[in-house]
C-alpha cells in the first residue's frame, strides 16, 4: 500500500537540507528502495518535505539512515503519520522509470539464479500437469499417486 506523508520539523534551513542530501548521496542512499516522490519545498528557515512511499517499511528502513543525519544537524523532525494513497497519476521521468524497471524485471536483469531456476520448475510443474503423457503418439496412463 502506497503512503504519503508530510514532514514539518520545528525548523530546518536550506543549509541543513543540503548537507543532509550531500551526505546521504556519499553514503549511496540518496535514492531509497520504495521511494516513489520526494520535494523539500518552503520557506528557506522553515522546510518541509513530502514524499511518497510504496509501504511503511520501506520508510522506516529509510528512516534507520536518515534520521541520525537530521539529528546531526539538530532538526527536529515529528514522526509523521502516514496516510494511505488512494490513487496516484505518475507522469513524465518517474513513469518512464518506473516502466523501464518493470520491463528489466520481465527480463530477468535483476533476478538472481535461483530465483530464475524456481520459476523454470514451477512452470514445467504447470504444463506436466496440464498434458497428459504421450508415447509415440499414444496416451500413457499414469498410476503414480498425485
Amino acid at each position: 500500500m502506497a503512503v504519503a506523508l508530510l514532514f514539518t520539523p520545528a525548523s530546518m534551513s536550506v543549509e541543513q537540507y543540503d548537507r543532509v542530501t550531500k551526505l546521504l548521496k556519499a553514503s549511496g542512499s540518496d535514492a531509497p528502495p520504495g521511494r516513489r516522490f520526494h520535494a523539500c519545498f518552503g520557506p528557506a528557515g522553515h522546510l518541509t518535505v513530502f514524499e511518497v512511499w510504496d509501504s511503511v517499511d520501506e520508510l522506516e528502513t529509510f528512516g534507520a539512515t536518515v534520521l541520525p543525519l537530521l539529528a546531526n544537524e539538530q532538526v527536529a523532525m515529528a514522526p509523521a503519520e502516514p496516510l494511505e494513497i488512494h490513487g496516484l497519476i505518475e507522469e513524465g521521468d518517474a513513469s518512464a522509470l518506473r516502466k523501464t524497471i518493470v520491463a528489466l524485471r520481465e527480463q530477468a536483469f535483476f533476478r538472481r539464479p535461483v530465483d530464475k531456476l524456481r520459476e523454470k520448475i514451477h512452470k514445467a510443474r504447470k504444463s506436466s500437469d496440464r498434458e497428459p503423457e504421450r508415447s509415440h503418439g499414444h496416451e500413457v496412463k499414469d498410476d503414480r499417486a498425485r
